[in-house]
């Protein structure tokens, strides 16, 4: 049960490659889709999405009534047999860097398949797993493109092009007022006939932001995203927007958590910080902080003789030496310090983030037979995360059925 076949979108609409932009505008409205299929002497010879509509036509602040489909819709389709996997199917949708596949069975296009199909289907697969929380910070985009409300269409639509984004960040005076997404701009401007260059973006933003806070999960965050019936979530951190999901980010998400292999680059060994700074259990909080300071470290590991047992943070000294009252130049290391949280080196990343999120530490020691050998850090994992999540997958934000 894993072939496209039964993900696929079977309700198939076309245009003529010779229609106006504007029909086709049209359609996608009436319809509430984003993507069409453009047919030429009986058979399709690309995709026209909303993001062609906002970055080739809007951007360029041509005449939808006067262009022609065929002047900005793709010039070929990508084609899939419904027998393959969504594995297969997303791995197409990587190397060929789309959003759309025309699924296939004995020459004939039965369906479409969009990267919001497989991130519905990896959802749905894996709902039993509510994911970590606090995990959509490795995940999000940290920056956000944003427009003034008072600029055209044309100028936003020519960002988009440029950062190419699906939706931009409203802003009056710098406060988020609203989203400007690919969509609106298809369905409120293009498909009624408004002129672009002098239509302003607080004419037709969406002023709704769904939001959600960076502690939660991916899975709470996809909820939210399908019960809104929206693209895009903003995240905060406190009263501040601190990033952006699309739904081209849970896709990559899902594949990344679930389908991937487990390479020997995914090991905590490669990660891990090797120059341990050890301290013994009678010094001071004060002399192990100023030891901190010097170093530009946020843990020590504490010895009894030669044996390794516990470790201090920052943060154990703001909690429980501050927050208890405790005088830091007579309370000695052995009252704030934890026992340490220990994995082999041979394991995951994810693993490692499953155990802080799982113990509330932000540390955790590694080790080789038994012996500890390094650390990794919550920073660690976001560089990780970063580099192996953020670049590897970072796809071409595209229309979506």
């Amino acid at each position: 049960m894993e072939d496209i076949r039964y993900f696929m979108e079977e309700s198939i609409f076309t245009v003529d490659s010779e229609a106006t932009v504007k029909i086709a505008a049209e359609l996608m409205r009436t319809n509430s889709i984003s993507s069409l299929l453009v047919a030429k002497g009986g058979a399709y010879s690309g995709f026209l999405t909303d993001t062609d509509l906002t970055r080739k036509l809007v951007a360029k602040n041509l005449d939808p009534e006067n262009t022609k489909v065929s002047t900005i819709a793709s010039k070929s389709v990508i084609t899939m047999e419904a027998n393959l996997s969504m594995a297969d199917a997303y791995d197409c949708m990587k190397e060929k860097n789309i959003r759309h596949l025309a699924i296939t069975e004995k020459g004939n296009i039965i369906g479409i398949l969009s990267i919001k199909d497989f991130a519905n289907y990896y959802h749905n697969k894996h709902s039993q797993d509510d994911g970590e929380k606090g995990n959509i910070q490795y995940y999000m985009q940290s920056t956000i493109a944003n427009i003034e409300s008072y600029e055209t269409v044309v100028t936003a639509a020519k960002k988009m092009a440029e950062k190419k984004v699906g939706a931009l960040l409203v802003t009056e005076s710098g406060k988020a007022k609203g989203i400007l997404s690919e969509s609106a701009i298809t369905k409120d401007l293009v498909a009624q006939g408004i002129n672009a260059e002098s239509t302003k973006v607080s004419s037709i933003l969406n002023r709704e932001l769904i939001t959600i806070d960076h502690s939660q999960s991916m899975h709470d965050a996809y909820q939210l995203m399908r019960g809104n019936n929206v693209r895009q979530l903003f995240i905060t951190r406190g009263k501040k927007i601190a990033g952006m999901l699309s739904i081209k980010d849970f896709a990559n998400y899902y594949n990344f958590k679930f389908c991937k292999q487990i390479n020997d680059e995914d090991r905590v060994q490669h990660y891990m910080q090797e120059n341990l700074e050890t301290i013994p259990e009678t010094m001071t909080v004060l002399q192990a902080a100023e030891i901190m300071k010097e170093k530009e470290i946020g843990s020590l590991l504490v010895k009894d003789l030669e044996e390794i047992i516990g470790i201090v943070t920052e943060e154990d000294f703001t909690r429980r030496v501050l927050g208890s009252k405790l005088d830091p130049n007579s309370t000695t290391v052995s009252k704030a310090m934890r026992a340490p949280c220990k994995m082999d080196e041979s394991q995951t990343m994810d693993k490692a983030l499953t155990l802080m999120h799982e113990h509330d530490i932000k540390y955790v020691c590694i080790t080789d037979k038994g012996k500890i050998v390094g650390i990794i850090s919550l920073k660690d994992l976001t560089i990780y995360y970063k580099h192996k999540y953020i670049v590897a997958n970072d796809l071409d934000e595209s229309g979506i059925p």
